[in-house]
């Protein structure tokens, strides 16, 4: 029963067309769901403004359940830029005039955070700049429609009470469609997580291969295809068959006269001084003789082969000839490489998971449990002035999850985007950044900006943007704010080479031991860190992904000063 439920639901939202492609199907049935839940949400109001006699947006739910589904019918066509398109402008605009006519503590606002996050996954594989586009969209109208009234529509008249349900409403869908497209990266996260795991297996299952194909060569060496040669000690010359030229990608006309001073000019020179130790040993001690090399193909490339050996000896126990052959071994030293690389990246990637999902869960929990106990005390009382202390006390706790939330996609972008390098000017780039930062503390902070107007940087402007704005962002909440002259110095310059940002405030300070240690995933340096722990760890991660470097330098009670260094390119 479950199964056919699942099946009618899937048919509904994508259609009943086989798609080939797994991770195409998870984004269109996202995109359906999505749709789905726009059409839930304008039935659930439909309801509700019925209920309390509500009529004036009634014909807007109508139409917003309307191009929904319209937009459901073109993801079932596969028509995906197009029905994400029409899903986001819709939803966009209908949230901004129901924010625009609406009562301002009746949540609205709440709407826009998912829009926006829900652009940034529907565009993700077809158009990653529309989804930048439709986010930024989502927050333009977000603060036009709080700086601006354009009374697009006669406000309702609510009665007692409504304003307060009205506000539990819309935060309650608001944070239930994020939590929704949360869970949907979190399950594409362990999908790649499997899907890594399962090719290292592969990589592994082909290196065993790879070696018993080996053995089999080593017993009868004409059945193989390998390269052999005969090399005379006597004369010096050496004889090559034609697979052994063939697989060095010359012809079989060519390299008619060979010696081992020549051999050895064709070796790797990181090989050379191994091999022909190897190979001084197997004519002293006449033991089988086998060694992995470069060799030096025709083309000037280089490619890994196994060279095996053994001696004819005369009577008097000197080496006549050596018979040996060349089994080319590229791919499996290719691929047991791969299989290393792999194993470290899977390594730290799954003790980076481990971390984070026991502190992701633990730092998302925590402001759900403090909303839900002052909902359930502002449920039971009747003062307006308790009411709207703990309403005051709720939206920190959601600008703390939308904190976090922010900060988990500054680290998703930086591992999956590539990177975009430009000529960025960084003195307006700050000056964004303070300007926009000023407003988290109470107490003006003095901000000054010593660097070149023309001062540039070649470098991926979004990553830039996220690493100034964690590091400034902790100048401002660290500070010491009670002291007469608090103040945020940011520098720029080019020195030996590399260009030098620094950031340097005169605020609470580190203590020493934990220096080194600040920029590890989920490091809090006292209990009064604010954070979730994620920033300098995404800083250094960002940092990493430039070709950059970071180091702090800081005293407690006297600032702290962060370095940032960067090749000039």
């Amino acid at each position: 029963m479950t199964t056919h439920r699942q099946s009618w639901m899937r048919n509904l939202l994508v259609g009943k067309e086989h798609i080939p492609s797994r991770r195409e199907f998870k984004y269109a049935l996202l995109r359906g769901q999505f749709g789905f839940i726009i059409i839930f949400i304008a039935i659930f109001y439909i309801i509700l403004d019925s209920i309390n006699g509500i009529v004036v947006f009634l014909p807007w739910y109508i139409l917003m359940a309307g191009i929904a589904f319209i937009g459901i019918l073109f993801n079932r066509r596969r028509k995906y830029n197009l029905s994400s398109s029409i899903i986001m402008v819709m939803i966009n605009l209908m949230v901004f005039l129901f924010a625009d006519v609406d009562h301002p503590h009746g949540g609205v606002f709440f709407f826009f955070l998912p829009c926006a996050i829900a652009a940034l996954i529907l565009f993700h594989d077809y158009h990653r700049y529309l989804g930048f586009a439709f986010a930024s969209f989502s927050v333009l109208l977000g603060y036009l429609a709080y700086t601006t009234s354009l009374d697009l529509m006669p406000p309702p008249v609510y009665k007692e009470g409504i304003i307060q349900i009205n506000f539990l409403s819309n935060f309650t869908l608001g944070m239930f469609t994020c939590i929704f497209i949360v869970q949907f990266l979190i399950n594409r996260n362990e999908e790649t997580e499997s899907s890594l795991s399962e090719s290292e297996q592969g990589l592994l299952k082909t290196s065993d291969e790879l070696r018993k194909s080996e053995e089999r060569y080593a017993l009868a060496l004409k059945g193989t295809k390998a390269g052999i040669y005969e090399w005379n000690v006597e004369t010096g010359k050496v004889y090559l068959s034609d697979y052994w030229k063939t697989l060095l990608g010359y012809e079989p006309q060519e390299m008619q006269t060979m010696s081992l001073d020549l051999f050895l000019t064709m070796i790797h020179p990181a090989d050379a001084q191994r091999t022909a130790q190897a190979i001084q040993d197997h004519l002293l001690k006449h033991l089988p003789y086998q060694t992995e090399l470069r060799l030096r193909m025709k083309n000037g490339e280089y490619k890994w082969f196994q060279d095996s050996g053994i001696s004819k000896i005369d009577e008097q126990g000197k080496v006549q000839m050596v018979i040996g052959s060349i089994i080319d071994i590229d791919d499996r030293k290719r691929a047991a490489e791969e299989v290393f690389q792999k194993n470290i990246q899977l390594a730290k990637t799954n003790e980076e998971l481990d971390r984070f999902v026991y502190s992701a869960s633990h730092d998302m929990r925590a402001p759900l449990s403090s909303l839900l106990g002052l909902i359930n005390i502002s449920e039971k009382t009747m003062n307006v002035e308790e009411v709207h202390s703990y309403m005051v006390m709720m939206k920190e706790r959601i600008k703390t999850m939308e904190g976090f939330i922010r900060e988990i996609t500054d680290y998703s972008r930086n591992a999956r985007l590539e990177l975009e390098e430009e000529e960025i000017l960084l003195h307006p780039l700050v000056a964004e950044i303070v300007k926009n930062l000023a407003y988290i503390v109470k107490k003006p902070v003095r901000t000054e900006i010593r660097m070149d107007k023309g001062q540039t940087i070649k470098s991926d402007r979004n990553r830039l943007k996220v690493i100034m704005n964690n590091l400034i962002s902790n100048a401002y909440k660290y500070h010491r704010l009670e002291q007469e002259d608090p103040s945020i110095i940011v520098c720029a310059g080019r020195e030996n080479g590399s260009v030098h940002i620094s950031i340097q405030d005169n605020g609470q300070g580190i203590p020493t031991e934990h220096h080194d240690k600040i920029f590890d995933m989920f490091y809090r340096a006292s209990e009064n860190s604010e954070g979730s722990g994620l920033g300098l760890y995404i800083v250094r991660e960002t940092l990493q992904k430039l070709g950059g470097a970071i180091r702090v330098e800081s005293i407690p009670g006297k600032g702290s000063t962060f370095i940032l260094s960067f090749r000039d390119r």
